[in-house]
């Protein structure tokens, strides 16, 4: 098989990522079905805890890995590639391992003091063995990204989701008798058990190919490969954390001011559930494809800006910008549309259509950003990507804490914060690639055709729903709008040429 552009790798990684996506988000409507809102309150209280230590033991480390690995293949020195991933597992896998110790030892005072919510103690005791499991996996997945070999990985995801869902519909079997702090439970413990599986599966599968690429070759001083692999690893984790702070200082912000605001406490979890468990879910249910792009992307901005090709550095960057539009777009035209309808159809949660219809408005914004990020790493701005995370923390946590406590705002004050800091975190991420010269970065350009593609969706999408109401089953009905809606979307992006049959062709020319 010839080598893949950046594209054909994130089309492979996507197809993988919808499977791993679609069974990702079937375990959130289990379990948002089986526990209710209130009790996707309490799970989504661990959840960010739970983010938070796997990225302070893992963040950055896969892309920072890939890099490394990456560089070592173009030289075919597969000793030093190995001395990397032995020296990494080595390094972070003890940190991990300390990391869990110390968490499994205050899982008590930080489920009463910190969450607030003593049901979540069994939880955070269960899956802190998982955090050694994803530190591991992390670095395996990276050494595969490096060599550009997207299949284990993506093969892995698959088995590993699988894992996680039966054990969650055995968990929740068992466990639901006994309340809500036992299915979470229950739940964390399936997710760790999926890690352990592919932990298990990525090491096997490396083992496999090191004694096929084994090569006597001089290899760095461990010294030197520590400190590549910090330098780059360091300002993403922590870029990754202050997201993740920032989704735990929520976790007790919004429910305590939706209590200031006139709402009970098991009111106040059951909105917060409904928000983070159910709607942002569903609204981010297409950014599979996204991080996709985003895992091919970086090294290929990386391998044009370090040779100094500056014209295919730049249809990189206009590409992925038209792509992450042609997706928010979508996305935004979608969910702006149809919000109750798959509320209603997906959580049997009408009031989490209104969630989702304000939250879409920063969909296409969202896209970019994560996008923008990608092109920023790639060209080595992890500090400035580390900026904008701390003014994205500032501004939603500034916003949940002023405004949720108005009574004729309530849950919205975050919705607010959350697409305010987006539209301003990608304008100024725009502002500053607009200063590197060799860059010629227009961000309007690459959004013209989607934006027109965009509105013959929305068009389409409330005509077929309006007509077919009247003679259909309502379901029946949502589903082929949909459907017409996204094929007129196709048509009218080929119309205005933002995606071309040859581009198509080319991408799906993997051979």
């Amino acid at each position: 098989m010839r080598k893949l552009n950046y594209i054909q790798g994130a089309f492979i990684l996507t197809l993988t990522n919808l499977i791993t996506g679609v069974l990702a988000f079937v375990f959130r409507i289990l379990l948002s079905r089986s526990i209710g809102a209130e009790g996707m309150g309490v799970f989504q209280l661990v959840l960010p805890l739970y983010t938070l230590f796997i990225t302070l033991v893992s963040g950055g480390v896969t892309t920072a890995v890939s890099k490394l690995v990456a560089e070592q293949q173009t030289k075919s020195n597969y000793k030093n590639m190995h001395k990397i991933i032995k020296i990494c597992c080595t390094l972070f896998g003890a940190w991990s391992v300390l990391i869990a110790i110390i968490l499994s030892f205050n899982a008590g005072f930080v489920s009463q003091y910190i969450l607030k919510d003593t049901r979540t103690l069994y939880s955070i005791i269960i899956f802190t063995p998982a955090i050694v499991f994803i530190s591991i996996s992390a670095i395996i997945r990276g050494y595969f990204f490096g060599l550009q070999d997207v299949n284990p990985p993506a093969a892995i995801d698959v088995a590993e989701k699988v894992v996680r869902l039966a054990g969650l519909v055995l968990a929740v079997k068992i466990m639901l008798p006994y309340g809500i702090a036992y299915v979470c439970a229950g739940a964390m413990l399936a997710m760790a058990v999926g890690e352990l599986v592919s932990m298990l599966l990525l090491i096997t599968t490396y083992l496999g190919k090191k004694r096929r690429s084994s090569k006597t070759s001089p290899t760095d001083s461990s010294l030197t490969i520590v400190n590549r692999i910090l330098t780059n690893a360091i300002p993403l984790s922590v870029s990754g954390a202050l997201v993740t702070i920032m989704e735990m200082l929520c976790a007790i912000i919004v429910p305590t001011q939706l209590i200031a605001a006139g709402f009970n406490k098991q009111s106040a979890l059951s909105l917060y559930g409904e928000l983070t468990g159910m709607a942002m879910p569903l609204l981010f249910f297409p950014f599979i494809i996204i991080v996709s792009l985003s895992i091919t992307l970086v090294p290929a901005i990386t391998a044009s800006h370090t040779q100094r090709n500056w014209t295919v550095l730049n249809r990189q960057c206009y590409s992925s910008i038209k792509i992450a539009a042609v997706l928010g777009f979508g996305a935004t035209a979608l969910f702006g549309t149809f919000p109750h309808q798959l509320s209603e159809l997906l959580f049997k949660s009408a009031h989490t259509g209104k969630l989702l219809f304000w939250l879409s408005f920063g969909c296409t914004f969202q896209f970019l950003e994560f996008t923008l990020f990608a092109i920023s790493n790639g060209l080595g701005l992890q500090r400035k990507v580390l900026g904008y995370s701390i003014i994205n923390v500032i501004i939603l946590v500034l916003c949940s804490y002023i405004l949720i406590p108005l009574p004729q705002i309530n849950i919205y004050g975050y919705i607010i914060g959350f697409n305010l800091s987006t539209l301003l975190i990608v304008l100024k991420n725009s502002y500053d690639l607009k200063k590197i010269k060799q860059l010629k970065f227009k961000l309007l350009r690459p959004l013209a055709g989607p934006f027109i593609s965009f509105v013959v969706m929305l068009f389409t999408l409330r005509f077929v729903y309006q007509y077919l109401l009247t003679l259909q089953n309502a379901n029946v009905s949502l589903f082929i709008s949909i459907a017409a809606g996204f094929i007129a979307y196709a048509f009218a992006l080929i119309a205005t040429r933002t995606i071309t049959l040859k581009q198509i062709s080319n991408t799906l020319s993997l051979k």
